[in-house]
């Protein structure tokens, strides 16, 4: 008996503490276009209204008209509204302000079901990537990059797996970088590109040459301004994303 109230006592403890970090996050967020708020004012049904703010920032809200909520947290707009509907319209009213939905997440390249997902509070990248059903075959984990609004103005961030996620945001899952081998080497194909990878480096990476590979014949077709274009290579060459190594047969 004792062993079940204790972890009762302990799981009733964890709901707290996920409770008190969700209204904490929800009193340090900040409004913006395209959530949805809750107003609820105790006593008054006709000015308890659940409304977006618009494209603007702003609250369309009875009595008071648009309301600019933009910029405010919950704690700010409930003072705003409470302040706005004292004196003139009623006495001391108590308003309470929740945020009823949030502006989507948006997940876009190397993921399995790219698109725009609802975010909740505590939302972190490998959560939002296990939303869109986790990484496609050909992701880079390494080029994962976030574009946020911060003041107006869209900012570029990368971003590690811990890292928080914001209402609005759009994360970009890029596809992993790659070099091309094919011709007279043991295993052709296609291998992850490393930053400081030279033409022997990547001889390597595909195993080495067969002893029907001429080394002084070697070519790399790469894209330059849209366009490929093909010359020769030697050993110590560096190789760059996209390159296509070609090893011809020698004569003999």
């Amino acid at each position: 008996m004792k062993t079940l109230v204790r972890k009762l006592f302990g799981f009733a403890a964890l709901l707290a503490v996920i409770c008190t970090s969700s209204v904490q996050a929800q009193e340090a967020y900040k409004l913006t276009a395209g959530d949805e708020v809750s107003v609820v004012v105790f006593g008054q049904e006709d000015l308890s209204i659940t409304g977006k703010l618009d494209e603007n920032g702003t609250l369309n809200y009875p009595l008071l008209g648009a309301l600019s909520a933009g910029g405010l947290t919950v704690s700010q707009l409930e003072k705003t509204i409470a302040r706005e509907l004292s004196g003139s319209y009623l006495v001391n009213p108590d308003v309470r302000v929740s945020v009823a939905g949030y502006r989507q997440v948006y997940i876009n390249g190397e993921v399995n079901s790219p698109g725009g997902y609802d975010y909740k509070p505590g939302l972190t990248l490998d959560k939002a990537i296990a939303l869109a059903g986790g990484f496609a075959e050909k992701a880079s984990k390494e080029r994962i990059t976030l574009t946020r609004v911060i003041n107006g103005e869209s900012q570029l961030f990368s971003m590690r797996s811990t890292d928080a996620v914001l209402p609005g945001d759009i994360i970009e899952v890029a596809e992993y970088l790659q070099v091309f081998v094919n011709g007279e080497v043991q295993r052709p194909g296609n291998y992850p590109y490393q930053p400081g990878l030279t033409l022997e480096k990547t001889i390597a990476l595909a195993g080495g040459f067969t002893g029907r590979a001429s080394k002084k014949r070697i070519k790399v077709s790469r894209d330059v301004d849209g366009q490929q274009q093909q010359g020769k290579i030697r050993m110590r060459d560096p190789v760059y994303p996209g390159d296509i190594v070609s090893v011809p047969e020698g004569f003999f």
